[in-house]
């Protein structure tokens, strides 16, 4: 009994020292590490972060990435963990381009987080899906996962999820070329900044990239140099802020028809590992090199990016690619291709319209909705203050009996003691007049019977007694008088 009571004890121990020495050797700010956290919202959005960010890697080692993720969320039981894993094929497959499976892993997702008590998942979720639509060329569909969010962080009450979903809304506008409407998100965004007082320098970045963007493609100059002065100020924070530094910088090279500047800047930094590149790089870079003159190299960018386009289907990026290979069709004084190509670009730029249009109407219903939910913030507020005055007057009226009453009772206290007092005085006058001077009457009477003595003692002290009783009747006649003033 003994030995095995000793082998469970050393059992108990040798599993607590190793628990002890797992924790002390997982990593800071690691997946694992995250993994262990109690409270379940805090764990939550660590992993949720970690993961996103954490498949941003380049195409040949994502996959690499993605297993590790896997692997490190499988070991572990905590909640939500089935959502995350759906959560983290979903973010692998939109980075590699596989839009339909990252849309099925991330509803999936939604599915399994649906019980949780926290609505940041779902709203992450959504969000994930919204940008998958975007990516994909699906306005449509973006836009009304992006409603979706908006009742879940409606839910949440954090200002700082409301921002982030105004600065995506405007992501969603600028891709689709509502330029105004994106600027009037991302006010819509800097305004809950400012209400709420966030001190969030992330959002500072974004808000000046994303209006530098617009303005961009607005071709104001002006407001594009004011936002990009701005990513130089010391208050930003983005892990891509040397992206945004470079590209707004190209920016305005291409406005200010700098064309071999900006061909020469771009081709520098696609070759820079610091920075992050994107399809809209080549797409200027191609423009820059038709500007310039420089039709067959735009020509063979265009050619691959079509190539990628067709995988995509965005009609958005397409229409746009074919009218650069109408342009350099014309260059290249070759009318047929040109009409072909323009035609093409006119059907891709029909079937974006399309889309554009209907985004227009669901933007529009949103502001409808951003108003009624306003309309219906105001009348609660208005309710409230309402009833804060109902309140203050009755507490006014309350107030005011209370110290009615206490006056009222204090007249009346007055009023008695006057009564009492009037009444011992009297009482005190009666005890005076008919008591006290009775008994001096007595005496005095008593000392005039006795007039006739002649014994010298007694007629010394009678003489004594006499004064005595004179100057007592004196002092009573002075209280008398007293009592009657």
């Amino acid at each position: 009994m003994i030995r095995v009571l000793r082998l469970v004890l050393l059992l108990l121990l040798g599993s607590y020292y190793c628990q002890s020495f797992a924790q002390v050797h997982t990593e800071k700010d690691s997946l694992v590490d995250f993994i262990h956290i109690k409270d379940v919202i805090t764990r939550d959005r660590k992993i949720m972060e970690y993961i996103k960010y954490g498949l941003g890697a380049s195409q040949t080692e994502i996959a690499k990435k993605r297993n590790i993720v896997i692997d490190s969320l499988s070991k572990y039981d905590f909640e939500n963990k089935k959502a995350f894993l759906l959560f983290t094929d979903a973010i692998f497959n939109a980075r590699v381009s596989r839009y339909d499976r990252a849309k099925k892993y991330l509803i999936g997702a939604v599915e399994a987080a649906q019980n949780t008590p926290d609505h940041f998942l779902p709203s992450a979720f959504y969000t994930n899906l919204a940008f998958t639509q975007t990516d994909e060329g699906n306005p449509i569909e973006a836009s009304y996962y992006y409603e979706l969010v908006k009742q879940e962080v409606q839910k949440l009450n954090d200002p700082s999820l409301e921002v982030a979903l105004y600065i995506n809304i405007s992501d969603l506008y600028c891709a689709n070329e509502l330029y105004i409407q994106s600027i009037s998100s991302l006010d819509k965004a800097q305004h809950i900044i400012n209400e709420n007082k966030l001190d969030y320098p992330i959002f500072y970045t974004i808000i000046n990239f994303n209006k530098a963007e617009n303005y961009f493609r607005l071709e104001n100059y002006d407001s594009l140099k004011v936002y990009h002065n701005r990513l130089y100020s010391p208050e930003n924070q983005h892990r891509k802020l040397y992206s945004f530094q470079k590209r707004t910088g190209y920016y305005l090279l291409l406005l200010e028809h700098r064309y071999t500047a900006t061909i020469s800047v771009i081709n520098v930094l696609l070759k820079d590992t610091k920075y992050v590149k994107t399809d809209f790089d080549l797409m200027q870079l191609t423009t820059a090199y038709i500007k310039n003159g420089q039709a067959d190299r735009a020509k063979n960018i265009i050619d691959q990016l079509v190539k990628e386009q067709e995988k995509q289907n965005h009609p958005g990026v397409k229409y746009r690619l074919y009218e650069m290979l109408g342009q350099i069709a014309q260059i290249r004084n070759n009318p047929t291709l040109a009409a072909h190509n323009f035609e093409l670009a006119l059907e891709q730029s029909k079937q974006n319209l399309d889309e554009v249009t209907q985004v227009g109407n669901v933007s529009a219903q949103v502001r409808v909705k951003d108003v009624q939910g306003l309309y219906y913030k105001n009348l609660l507020a208005f309710k409230r203050e309402q009833l804060w005055l109902w309140f203050i007057i009755a507490l006014a009226v309350l107030t005011v009996i209370v110290i009615g009453i206490f006056y009222r009772a204090s007249r009346q206290k007055r009023h008695y003691e006057k009564l009492l007092y009037s009444a011992q005085k009297q009482e005190l006058a009666f005890i005076n007049s008919h008591e006290v001077r009775k008994h001096v009457a007595n005496i005095m009477g008593l000392l005039d019977l006795m007039k006739d003595i002649t014994d010298a003692e007694f007629l010394k002290s009678k003489k004594y007694l006499l004064y005595s009783t004179e100057q007592l009747d004196i002092a009573l006649r002075n209280v008398s008088r007293k009592l009657s003033d």
